[in-house]
């Protein structure tokens, strides 16, 4: 329930929650389910930057990119489709439609669990109380959890202005589909946009400072998806370092070191997110930053000064709405006294096309690790279900510890890695074995069968597959 109160009143609460995104909420509404009175401050929509700015629109306006490629390519099918094409305006009505419904759910879960829903800016007045504006009010509580979020990053040279040199969080708010687009940062959302912008016709530049697209990702998940861009007509520019944006109101101007300079109707600037630790006052409560302004947590989520705890991207990467959530829900747990609550392994996604899942350990980190490690791989090109959608690129990788047998990482890439990923995660949250995988039934035909194939392979009994790396 929203609440208003006057400014002349203290109202205390067993837990306050500064954020409404997929970290505060959930942890809002455990806490309210374990039998915490509970106030909830959000100061703009529910649902954070994931909902109203980024994975739940980018996947909205992907999945409009995906049906139009499908139907584009059904005619080796069988199937006739003329003037296929994107009427952008419905696009984002239909993608603002999907935002709101989602938001609206998240309100009714706050009000069904007899949350309070405060609409404004909170910021500490001491480590016990916080100070709403503008109403002026002052809330005080046992447990504070600040789960703010972040925003994007901007650097010298490349400032974003909101109008021609955009973040993402402009992106879906755009009036028309762009002729052209320069996107600044190969990485996870570089990629997303690419992938769903060049799909709609957009002539898409890639511009990455590293020497690979995705840094940090395992060079056989991010090679498929290099092709596939490339195949969409996106340019990608590695080892390549922006010098100057320069907007002149009808275009922009990317300056290359060393290089010329392009020109494009938008430029989106995805070279990372800074913590939005900055407008709360968190020196009132004595919380301790890192350098970057990351708020710095322990274990158990809790910062340096007792009852305050931190989740989610306020505290530093990985920047993931479900790594937020299970936060929230483990600092609830702590929060009324369950101390062995530990995250499980999260799972990466990537919303390319073909998809990439990881999850766990990839082969090169577990032998940074000490891990004796041994794989197996299958390739979609030898899946039936793959035929049948006519997506046979990509494959699925499972990685085991040779000495326990125990799986410790997997990797997906290819059509619906984004779902297929999280059998692998349940597998390694309980601790299975390889084994165990390549024994488990998989019905046919499905993508799924890729994981028991794969797994089978690693033990050294392929089936539809060879043992040859």
């Amino acid at each position: 329930m929203e609440i208003h109160v006057s400014p002349s009143d203290i109202k205390t609460y067993d837990a306050i929650i500064i954020g409404g995104g997929p970290g505060g909420y959930v942890s809002a509404i455990r806490l309210a389910q374990l039998g915490k009175k509970v106030a909830l401050v959000e100061k703009e929509k529910l649902g954070g930057a994931c909902l109203n700015r980024g994975c739940v629109p980018m996947k909205a306006i992907l999945s409009i990119a995906k049906t139009l490629k499908d139907v584009r390519k059904a005619a080796r099918m069988g199937i006739v489709a003329t003037q296929v094409g994107v009427d952008y305006s419905k696009a984002v009505a239909w993608n603002r439609s999907v935002m709101d419904r989602f938001r609206r759910a998240v309100a009714l879960l706050l009000e069904s669990n007899g949350i309070d829903l405060i609409q404004g800016s909170a910021s500490f007045s001491s480590p016990a109380s916080v100070k709403v504006m503008p109403q002026g009010i002052t809330l005080g509580a046992k447990a504070t959890v600040i789960a703010t979020g972040s925003r994007p990053l901007d650097l010298p040279g490349m400032r974003i202005d909101h109008k021609r040199i955009i973040s993402s969080d402009e992106l879906f708010e755009l009036p028309s589909l762009p002729r052209s687009l320069t996107i600044i940062g190969g990485g996870v959302i570089g990629v997303e946009v690419a992938t769903a912008f060049a799909e709609m016709g957009v002539k898409v530049t890639i511009i990455e400072i590293m020497d690979q697209l995705m840094p940090g990702w395992p060079s056989d998940v991010v090679s498929p998806v290099f092709d596939s861009l490339t195949k969409l007509g996106v340019d990608i520019m590695l080892k390549t370092k922006v010098v100057n944006l320069h907007n002149d109101g009808a275009a922009v101007t990317t300056d290359l070191e060393g290089q010329h300079s392009l020109e494009s109707e938008y430029v989106l600037v995805a070279v990372g997110r800074r913590p939005n630790s900055d407008a709360i006052s968190i020196d009132n409560a004595g919380v301790e930053l890192d350098r970057r302004g990351f708020v710095k947590i322990d274990k158990r989520m809790e910062t340096n000064i007792r009852g305050i705890y931190a989740i989610g991207d306020v505290t530093g990467t990985p920047f993931l709405a479900h790594r937020s959530s299970e936060q929230g829900l483990a600092v609830a747990e702590t929060i009324c006294g369950t101390e062995s609550f530990e995250v499980p392994p999260l799972p990466s996604v990537v919303y390319s096309d073909p998809e990439v899942g990881v999850v766990g350990l990839d082969e090169f980190e577990a032998a940074r690790q000490g891990f004796d490690a041994f794989t197996g791989r299958f390739a979609f090109a030898g899946s039936a279900r793959a035929m049948t959608l006519g997506r046979l690129e990509g494959f699925v990788k499972v990685i085991g510890d040779r000495k326990t047998g125990r799986l410790i990482g997997a990797q997906v890439v290819g059509a619906g890695a984004s779902e297929l990923i999280s059998e692998c995660s349940l597998a390694l949250s309980n601790g299975l074995t390889v084994e165990d995988v390549a024994s488990s039934v998989h019905p046919h035909p499905t993508m799924s069968e890729a994981i028991m194939e794969a797994a089978k392979i690693a033990i050294g009994k392929p089936v539809h597959g060879s043992l040859k790396r």
